[in-house]
């Protein structure tokens, strides 16, 4: 009994070192221990393989105490974040056929360091060292943006490479393993995906500069910079001005400083669509914080150091993302228009943002999505915030326009008074007549006078006559102020009569020629009750001209209204001698609020809407000019 008890307890405590063995075994040969890679006959292509590698916090260690260390794994394309720590990799390759095997070593990471260093072992013995200066531009050995190391490996032979790399603001790692014919094609293909997003992002610059010259709108310019910023940091971040340009040295780093742009750009870009400068004060101040610090970082990179203001990076962007994120929700909860578009953009841009700085910073794996992953979701972005741009144009136009028609019809019934002044005049002569013909009518009744047929009927065709008079200026009235805009055919002379008979009382009274001489030969589409309006507005201009006094005296007071067309358009041109307009009021006649009446006799809007009407609802315009001893207005349609 004793001795089986015995046994078990010797055989729990073997189970237990057998244990211990393989968990110190599972976590101790991936640290401490690579496997050789093997190369066969094979077409070469290695592109995914484990390298061991060493952080040199200080750059103190020698080759020889390298040789000496415990590498720890990781994968041949790996991030080890802004840091200016040197990294140390070692790479064993083990040549398993009876042929000498050429290869080539691809470092595409080459551009982000100052010095790469490469150190060939065979059977323990140094064979060959290099070292490449990056930052050179005459002697950088960069090929486009990459490092090529060409090695020879004899049959049945192996080397081990020591690879040091000096980083600039960024220490990551892509190495590669190709034959002659791979190695070719590896480096052709390196650009496409790049050069695409980098192009997109050009174009959609290069057309928001073009739309800003045709509206004035800031944040066209704002969001251009935004992108061209983000193009330039991109093709550093891709290598393309290496690849591409064949820029080399020191200087070229700086290009660095657009990753500290952005937030920048952005925020100057959300400020100016928004205008949160009238809405909302705290936002607009949270946006201006953003402006703050990343200014404040720009001058840590001029004065101190490029790679310090690197660093701060990662408090400023997840700064910026919850302030432009809560901008997001704020516009979401007050339902406007634009917050689902900038949600959704803004959204894809942080998301794909966070991806590649995780894999940067070496928080998730290095691969050719997550290192693509902020160009692809800034194009999505971009193309979505041009969207945005256009969509908030078309908005802030349709609400200009209602303020336009409000105004319109504001202005009409502010001349009311003298519509209605000139309805009193036309109706006091056919109201008189009639009323003088009912009178006769009844008085021959009364006597029982003998009326004959042909009287009768010449008298009651007298008052028909004078009552359609009165249902016309009624529905010229109720066509002037109705708001309902109908485009239809339309007699330009009939209107111009029309016109100048609803002044005419008036400006007989002040005692104004009106001239016409109208040569129309078609009739045009527009809308008349508006048109209507702008000349009625135009000669009314024109009968308190006379009244400044500046027509020399016994001088015939005129107004002559000319009219002609020709193929495509209609031409009105309205001529008074009233001495014309002076020459500082000229240019600011059609300006909103200006008016040379005085605030107690007119607001300035009058010809400010006429030109709005005319070339924005008749696809037409509007000038004036003095002219002899006077102005004119010429109105083409």
């Amino acid at each position: 009994m004793r001795l089986c008890i015995e046994l078990k307890i010797v055989g729990e405590i073997e189970l237990s070192v057998r244990i211990f063995i393989l968990f110190f075994i599972f976590f101790t040969i991936p640290l401490n221990a690579l496997s050789p890679l093997e190369v066969g006959y094979e077409k070469l292509k290695l592109e995914n393989f484990n390298v061991g590698f060493i952080l040199d916090k200080n750059n103190s260690l020698s080759l020889d105490e390298i040789r000496e260390s415990k590498f720890k794994t990781t994968s041949n394309r790996h991030a080890f974040g802004n840091t200016p720590t040197v990294v140390w990799i070692k790479i064993e390759i083990k040549n398993t056929t009876e042929i000498e095997k050429e290869m080539f070593l691809h470092n595409d990471f080459a551009y982000f360091s100052k010095e790469i260093s490469i150190s060939e072992f065979t059977n323990n013995k140094l064979v060959d060292k290099n070292i490449y200066n990056t930052l050179d531009k005459e002697s950088n050995k960069l090929t486009g943006s990459v490092l090529v190391y060409p090695l020879t490996i004899q049959a049945q032979n192996s080397k081990t490479l020591y690879i040091k790399t000096v980083p600039v603001v960024t220490q990551m790692a892509s190495l590669n393993i190709y034959d002659k014919k791979n190695y070719i094609k590896a480096l052709i293909n390196r650009s496409f995906l790049p050069n695409i997003i980098i192009v997109i992002l050009f174009s959609l610059a290069f057309y928001n500069i073009f739309l800003y010259f045709f509206n004035r709108k800031k944040e066209f310019v704002y969001y251009a910079l935004y992108l061209v910023n983000a193009a330039i940091g991109l093709s550093y971040m891709y290598g393309t001005v290496f690849q591409n340009f064949g820029i080399y040295g020191e200087d070229v780093y700086w290009i660095n400083i657009t990753a500290i742009l952005v937030s920048l750009f952005l925020a100057l870009f959300v400020k100016s669509v928004f205008d949160f400068k009238n809405s909302s004060k705290l936002i607009n101040n949270l946006l201006n914080s953003i402006m703050y610090i990343v200014i404040l970082d720009i001058l840590v990179a001029i004065f101190i150091d490029l790679q310090s203001a690197i660093y701060l990076l990662q408090f400023i962007f997840p700064y910026s993302f919850i302030v432009i994120f809560y901008i997001g929700f704020t516009l979401y909860k007050q339902v406007h228009p634009l917050a689902n578009i900038f949600l959704v953009a803004y959204t894809i841009y942080i998301i794909g943002f966070a991806i590649t700085l995780l894999s940067m910073a070496g928080l998730i794996p290095l691969n050719f999505l997550t290192f693509h992953a902020s160009g692809i979701s800034l194009v999505l972005e971009a193309l979505l915030f041009s969207y945005l741009i256009n969509y908030n144009i078309k908005l802030l136009e349709n609400k200009i326009s209602e303020q336009q028609n409000t105004l319109i019809v504001k202005n009409q019934k502010e001349q009311m008074g003298d519509m209605i002044g000139a309805i009193t005049h036309q109706w006091k002569q056919p109201l008189s007549a009639i009323g003088s013909t009912v009178m006769l009518l009844q008085f021959k009744i009364k006597e029982k006078v003998e009326i004959e047929t042909d009287y009768l009927y010449k008298k009651l065709s007298l008052i028909d006559k004078h009552m359609r008079f009165l249902n016309e200026t009624i529905d010229d009235f109720r066509n002037f102020f109705n708001p309902k805009k109908i485009k239809q055919e339309c007699d330009l002379k009939q209107l111009i009569d029309k016109a100048v008979s609803l002044s005419k009382d008036d400006i007989l009274a002040n005692e104004i020629i009106i001239k016409q001489d109208l040569k129309f030969t078609k009739n045009i589409s527009i809308f008349e009750s508006e048109l209507l309006h702008i000349l009625l507005n135009i000669i009314q201009n024109a009968k308190e001209a006379f009244r400044d006094g500046k027509l020399e005296e016994n001088s015939i007071k005129m107004i002559k209204i000319i009219g002609r067309t020709d193929e495509d358009r209609a031409y009105i041109d309205i001529i008074d001698n009233a001495g014309g307009i002076s020459a500082e009021n000229l240019p600011y006649i059609f300006h909103e609020n200006y008016t040379t009446k005085g605030k107690e006799k007119g607001v300035g809007l009058g010809l400010y809407l006429s030109k709005i009407v005319i070339e924005e609802h008749m696809n037409g315009s509007i000038e004036a000019k003095n002219i002899g001893d006077g102005s004119m207005f010429r109105i083409i349609l």
